[in-house]
This record gives structure tokens, C-alpha cells and sequence, in this order.
């Protein structure tokens, strides 16, 4: 389930996302957008739209899209910015990832970039996209993933510890296991990694200062293979100066039956 810590979370840092270069046009947005092959006559769903980046992106390619989200605050974000670009075919409303308040078979395409990993139930979430997906349906997901199940641990510490909303990063593996599993046919991926200021990337959580510490000592106390997974770069005083989030872009379609 979304919790009630990542409405809170995503509420308080709303303004920050909404101006956020990463978020708003990080190097997964344009790669969503190709594989998901908008066209004029789709009705699409953004899935914890946040912001509304990824749906103000399509919305000049297609006939409607909805930003579903659960922070009242991102929404608000998403609907001033669709209304100051003049966007007019764009609607933000309310609700969750893993119960939908849409029809069965409503949308010819579903995406949703750089939430999954917040998602308790993903095998729940998946059903629903599948549900509220016409058959032969396209869904898009980015989210940022675990580089390999060897250090998936360590990767999930490090995220909750900056951000408590946080819940889980899967493989690549693990996300087409639970996509066959509930009526998706895979049909492409693509890693898109991003280099993250870790100055920027506490800011933007609203880290406090212990968390800060406690993540600049995590990677001072990486292995070698951490380390290079996650590609931690260190400043001359031995900080984190930057890391590598890997990230996915997946298109799937979903089965007849």
C-alpha cells in the first residue's frame, strides 16, 4: 500500500519536486515517452503522477491523460502547472496506486515513472494497471531499481534512510517475474542510470542532518562491490560527492487473457 508516510513526505517537499530538473525532465521522461508511442486517439493514466511531469509530457500527444496521485500538494502542482502552459486536455485527481478509481479497460495506456519503489503491494499494483488497461493495453513504467539481488539490501538501507517513505527497489528480474504473473507480456527494457548530486539528493528529501551522517558513513563503510554497483564517488575529504540511481524503463503490454 502507499502510506500515510509517503502522502506526508511527498506533501511536505511538493514545491522542491515541482522545480526538480531530475523530476521533471530527467533522461527517463524522453525515453517513457518513445516507448510508449502516445498517439492522437489514447486515453492515458499516469500512475503517482506527483507533479504531473510525466503527464504534461504526453498530453500534447494524446487525446486525454489523468495524473492519479494521493498528495494533495504534488497534485496542486500539477494542476498550476497545467494551467499556466495552457495544457487544457490534462486532469489531476486524487487516489491510489493499488486501488485505481477507474473502470475496468478505461485507458489504451498506462505509465508511471519514479514511484514503484514506494509501493508495498507491487503485484497488487500491477493487477490494477492491468484492469483499468484495454487489452493489447501498453504500460510504461520507470523506477529506479537495484543493480543486482546481491546488494539490494544495502540499496533499500540507503534509500530509507533518506527517505522513511521508501520501500523496496527490485531487479529487473523481480519486476518481470511479478509483470508475467499478473497478465503482462514484457516487451522491452532499457537501463537509464542517473548521476545524483548527493548534496541535491538529501535536499530534496528534506534530510535531517543525522540522516545525512548516517548515509555519508553507509557508503564510507561500502564494500568494493557496492561501491561499483552504485558508482559512489567520494569528494577529497572522504564525502559522498555524487552516486549512480539505476534506473529502468520497461514497456509491457498487456495479454488477452
Amino acid at each position: 500500500m502507499e502510506t500515510n508516510a509517503s502522502r506526508d513526505q511527498f506533501n511536505k517537499q511538493a514545491a522542491l519536486y515541482a522545480t526538480s530538473p531530475v523530476h521533471r525532465s530527467g533522461p527517463s521522461l524522453p525515453v517513457l515517452v518513445e516507448m510508449a508511442a502516445p498517439k492522437p486517439v489514447d486515453q492515458a493514466l499516469d500512475v503517482a503522477t506527483g507533479t504531473g511531469n510525466t503527464a504534461l509530457a504526453l498530453a500534447p500527444l494524446v487525446r486525454r491523460v489523468i495524473g492519479l496521485d494521493v498528495a494533495s500538494a504534488m497534485l496542486d502542482q500539477a494542476r498550476a502547472r497545467a494551467q499556466t502552459e495552457k495544457i487544457e486536455n490534462a486532469e489531476f485527481v486524487s487516489g491510489s496506486a493499488e486501488e485505481i478509481p477507474f473502470s475496468d479497460a478505461e485507458f489504451s495506456l498506462v505509465v508511471s515513472r519514479h514511484a514503484p519503489h514506494h509501493f508495498h503491494r507491487l503485484h497488487k499494483f500491477l493487477s490494477e494497471v492491468r484492469r483499468v488497461l484495454k487489452p493489447g493495453g501498453r504500460f510504461v513504467v520507470a523506477d529506479q531499481i537495484s543493480p543486482s539481488a546481491e546488494i539490494a539490501g544495502w540499496v533499500d538501507r540507503w534509500e530509507r534512510t533518506r527517505d522513511p517513505s521508501h520501500f523496496r527497489q527490485r531487479t529487473v528480474a523481480e519486476w518481470k517475474e511479478m509483470a508475467t504473473e499478473t497478465g503482462f507480456s514484457w516487451i522491452q527494457d532499457q537501463a537509464v542510470p542517473y548521476e545524483l548530486p548527493f548534496d541535491w539528493w538529501v535536499k530534496q528529501a528534506g534530510c535531517a542532518e543525522k540522516a545525512v551522517h548516517e548515509l555519508q558513513e553507509q557508503a564510507g563503510t561500502a564494500d568494493e562491490v557496492v561501491r561499483r554497483e552504485m558508482g559512489i564517488k567520494f569528494d577529497p575529504s572522504g564525502g559522498v560527492q555524487s552516486f549512480i540511481e539505476p534506473m529502468m524503463v520497461a514497456l509491457l503490454v498487456r495479454r488477452e487473457n
